[in-house]
């Protein structure tokens, strides 16, 4: 790896463990046996780090669930390869990965670091690079996915309801299954009431 990657995958650690706030960035460089000020010329602050580490960690994530559906073939409606998509979702592949997001979305609700950083971050998560959503569009267009909502309404509402959900069932594994919820099997049961929920039922 090169220094870059094993900063960014120290910190993306720490940050679990530690929290973003409580993290320190001579800790970091410690940990990758750097200096701060090597560390500081390629992260000027902790702020454009984890921005950094979030950028990385999301592209992972769509990485991972689109993992193996590249090669669909053609004769599958939208609404079929939106199917296949969540089958192929294991949620063990991404816990760190999603434990990082609820950190990330719990630490930075104010303004972005930079302009730079915004402009950067509001890229990477343009639905057009993501298969989901081409999904979604081809099913509206063969009318396998009902069309009384928009393409980026659907897709944002699977894409931010995935991540909200899976945060907190990661983040409270060791609690919900005292609190009456050691029999829902939550993987299946978003899979499916989501896929009943975008079907056009009259197709």
């Amino acid at each position: 790896m090169t220094t870059k990657e094993k900063i960014m995958l120290e910190a993306e650690e720490q940050f679990i463990k530690y929290g973003i706030a409580n993290t320190q960035m001579k800790d970091i460089a410690s940990a990758v046996k750097i200096n701060r000020r090597t560390l500081y010329r390629y992260f000027p602050t902790k702020d454009e780090l984890a921005f950094v580490v979030e950028m990385n960690v999301m592209m992972q994530i769509s990485e991972y669930l689109s993992n193996g559906i590249v090669d669909l073939p053609d004769k599958y409606s939208g609404y079929e390869k939106v199917v296949h998509y969540f089958n192929n979702v294991k949620l063990d592949y991404i816990k760190k990965q999603i434990k990082f997001t609820a950190e990330f979305d719990r630490y930075f609700v104010d303004e972005y670091p930079s302009e730079k950083l915004e402009s950067d971050f509001v890229e990477s998560l343009d639905p057009k690079n993501d298969k989901l959503y081409s999904f979604i569009a081809q099913g509206q267009e063969d009318k396998s996915i009902r069309t009384d909502i928009t393409t980026i309404e659907i897709y944002q509402f699977l894409s931010q309801s995935f991540i909200s959900l899976f945060q907190r069932l990661l983040l409270r594994e060791n609690h919900l299954k005292y609190e009456f919820c050691d029999e829902v099997d939550f993987s299946k049961l978003y899979k499916d009431i989501i896929l009943q929920g975008i079907k056009n039922l009259d197709h």
